[in-house]
């Protein structure tokens, strides 16, 4: 397997979740008759109204409600009976998807396989945030952790200004519109307006997908204004940053794409706590391109 693991447990899982949801074995979706009730469609094939696209400025995708987590280790080959851990985080309505991502994984192990030469695993076990054993012998328990991103985000005390370390576990690819970009990249992590690009692109994609996921969501014209950002508020004390590049192969598009993004530490200081209920928040939903296989995991220290 590849050193970054994410595209290993990405790649094929698409094709997985089609077959553990879809009763018609269509190939395209778009003419099913079932597609308003079929969980494939709604995770991977939902599209925004051109309304809607523009009122919340995207794209006619919507964005995915779930985040895979892959394991963090560099173990390259696995023996049989060795054992990966990795994460899956569901947003909103996908909440309640969750045994078809059980079942899609299960597949994915055992007809499809990962990483190079196709290696099939099983899957042994799956547990909720705190522990909890759900899947036991092929039975899917409920009752597990549910939380709310106000929840998540009143988890912040505010400790006044004091500074801040921002760790990007997998790579970061953040679309820019200032200078110093490469290919429309973020490349750098060394000045305030970086972090403002950050800040705002967190925003976006949390206003986004309580929009199009979330519960009882009265619909509203996204705009950045909304963030309280002003310029010199946060300054960047210390940047250890550098560009992470890898590679993973598209089964959509059926070529090897070259990605990459911003990995390291940066130090942040000024009124940086205003800001922390939104990046505690961006522990869980990620931000930048490629959330849905792992990419652009934040953590704060």
């Amino acid at each position: 397997m590849p050193e970054y693991k994410g595209s290993a447990f990405r790649g094929g899982f698409g094709h997985a979740f089609k077959r553990a949801a879809c009763i018609t074995r269509d190939r395209y979706c778009d003419s099913c008759i079932l597609k308003s009730a079929c969980a494939y469609y709604r995770v991977f094939e939902s599209k925004v109204s051109p309304e809607t696209a523009e009122r919340l400025r995207l794209g006619s995708d919507a964005p995915h409600p779930f985040v895979i987590e892959p394991p963090m280790t560099e173990q390259g080959y696995f023996q049989p009976g060795d054992r990966l851990t990795f994460s899956l985080v569901l947003i909103g309505s996908a909440v309640g998807q969750l045994p078809f991502f059980v079942y899609a994984f299960m597949i994915l192990g055992e007809n499809f396989g990962i990483g190079k030469g196709r290696g099939r695993f099983r899957l042994l076990s799956v547990e909720d945030e705190n522990g909890k054993q759900l899947f036991d012998n092929g039975n899917l328990s409920g009752g597990f952790v549910i939380r709310s991103a106000g929840e998540i985000m009143g988890q912040v005390h505010d400790a006044g200004d004091r500074n801040i370390t921002l760790r990007f576990e997998t790579p970061l690819r953040m679309k820019t519109t200032y200078g110093r970009e490469s290919r429309g990249l973020v490349t750098r992590m060394d000045d305030h307006d970086a972090v403002r690009v950050l800040l705002k692109s967190l925003y976006h994609r949390a206003f986004v997908l309580n929009q199009l996921y979330g519960a009882e969501v009265q619909e509203e014209p996204y705009d950045s204004r909304n963030l309280p950002l002003v310029d010199g508020d946060v300054d960047v004390v210390g940047s250890d940053t550098f560009w992470y590049d890898w590679e993973r192969f598209s089964q959509r598009q059926k070529h090897h794409m070259k990605l990459g993004g911003l990995m390291g530490e940066i130090t942040l200081g000024g009124k940086v706590e205003q800001y922390m209920p939104l990046l505690r928040l961006g522990e869980y939903l990620h931000v930048g391109k490629g959330t849905g296989f792992g990419l652009g995991k934040i953590v704060h220290e």
